[in-house]
């Protein structure tokens, strides 16, 4: 019989209190590993990397451990198993604070999850806010896309230009999820806002096949996800939410108080993820891993550009 996953955190946490770390590492005599958690999806998993690689650049040893859920992986950090996980805004809303209701603004989205945790003594690594997709913060939510150059669309920046080319053309078709267009809260709320008439074409289509059906020219613009690493390999742009009607999704490092006390050099480390990480960059970087490269590999690179950016290149530790 497998044991309650809650049991488990709960051995993981006494075996740290005990000094052996949560899985069984010796503690006598050296700092133990920085706990990583990874999500079981290809991001999720990228991002934890990322956090490995900014860890090793600066001299601290990273441990990663494999979560099969992103509930399993917060549990974890909340007891103490892990000290540092890559959260998204959107998704503490939903799973940590209990409301169904999380706001499209960014700065929104991450400040009331950040005050929260605050009193759980779990830090989130605050971001720049910029605007647009090469600007961090990213932000993993809904998004339509449409094909890039040479694409005759590719001049569309943002949801509002494509409410507009809709309203030119009334028989280019959207690819849009069913699921999502069934809801209340999904579909017809975006087009109410964007002034888009319900009545034109949409064809049922899930993100898979949204990002075909653009590629292919069915759908002038089809719903995914602003980082869906086969529509940025396919050479789909994601367009702005000018309007904000998607929930913000902002992916940041997650650290608890005392692993920030126990590690020196953990913030400066992890700094590069929250300041300089752009939609653009994951995005680009979730596009290599959907095209065969080791997501070891992507997250090395994208490490590396996160430092550049951050003017870390060539320091470490010691700095």
């Amino acid at each position: 019989m497998t044991p309650p996953r809650t049991l488990l955190l709960a051995l993981a946490l006494l075996a740290t209190a005990c000094g052996v770390g949560p899985f069984g590492a010796d503690a006598e005599g050296e700092q133990e590993p920085v706990q990583v958690a990874v999500g079981p999806d290809a991001e999720a998993a990228l991002l934890g990397h990322v956090v490995a690689a900014l860890l090793d650049a600066e001299g601290l040893e990273a441990e990663l451990v494999p979560f099969s859920d992103a509930q399993d992986s917060r549990q974890a950090l909340e007891l103490g198993a892990v000290d540092v996980r890559v959260g998204y805004s959107g998704e503490a809303w939903l799973e940590v604070l209990g409301r169904p209701d999380p706001p499209g603004d960014p700065r929104d989205s991450v400040g009331e999850v950040y005050r929260h945790d605050l009193e759980e003594d779990i830090l989130w690594l605050r971001p720049p806010f910029g605007e647009g997709p090469d600007e961090p913060p990213a932000n993993a939510t809904f998004s339509f896309a449409v094909m890039g150059p040479p694409g005759a669309d590719a001049d569309l920046r943002t949801v509002s230009e494509l409410a507009t080319r809709l309203s030119e053309q009334p028989e280019a078709r959207v690819c849009v999820d069913a699921e999502f267009g069934s809801r209340a809260d999904g579909l017809r709320a975006v087009l109410q806002a964007y002034s888009v008439r319900s009545d034109r074409p949409f064809l049922a289509a899930s993100p898979e096949e949204a990002v075909l059906g653009v590629a292919a020219g069915d759908c002038l613009a089809g719903l995914t996800t602003a980082t869906d690493g086969q529509a940025w390999r396919a050479g789909l742009q994601p367009l702005t939410d000018d309007l904000q009607v998607f929930p913000a999704f902002v992916p940041l490092p997650q650290v608890r108080a005392e692993a920030m006390e126990a590690h020196a050099g953990l913030r400066v480390a992890l700094t590069p993820l929250s300041a300089e990480l752009t939609t653009s960059l994951l995005g680009t970087a979730n596009a290599a891993v959907a095209g065969g490269q080791e997501p070891e590999e992507a997250a090395a690179e994208l490490a590396e550009e996160l430092r550049r950016r951050a003017g870390r290149t060539g320091e470490g530790a010691s700095t």
